[in-house]
This record gives structure tokens, C-alpha cells and sequence, in this order.
């Protein structure tokens, strides 16, 4: 499998790295079933929240 490179995010962080990181996503997603798909997208949903130390009250609303 190829191994694939986190995209640079520039200090800006505008469309252009949004753009990056869906493609990014796009591709890790590729290879992946479903379920798979999900539990990634929850598990970086869960860093976030953790890593910014967000209320999950709070979160729920923003997804």
C-alpha cells in the first residue's frame, strides 16, 4: 500500500488547505470500507475535541 503524505497546511489555513486535506482524506478513504471510513472520521472528530479541549455538549451542535 502507499504510503501517503500529510499534506502542509499553511498558517493561513484557507481554502487551498482545505482543499489539501480533503484530497488527502480522499485518497486514505479510497482502500477503506464503509465502517472503516466512519470509524476514522469519528476518531479524528475525538482528537479534535480532545486536542482543543472542547465540550462535547458544544461539539455535538457544531456536527
Amino acid at each position: 500500500m502507499l504510503e501517503l503524505k500529510e499534506p502542509e497546511i499553511s498558517l493561513r489555513f484557507d481554502v487551498d488547505d482545505i482543499r489539501k486535506i480533503r484530497d488527502h482524506n480522499s485518497q486514505r478513504h479510497s482502500n477503506m470500507t464503509h465502517e472503516e471510513i466512519v470509524e476514522d472520521i469519528q476518531e479524528g472528530a475525538e482528537k479534535i475535541i480532545k486536542e482543543y479541549n472542547l465540550d462535547v455538549t458544544y461539539a455535538r451542535k457544531l456536527g
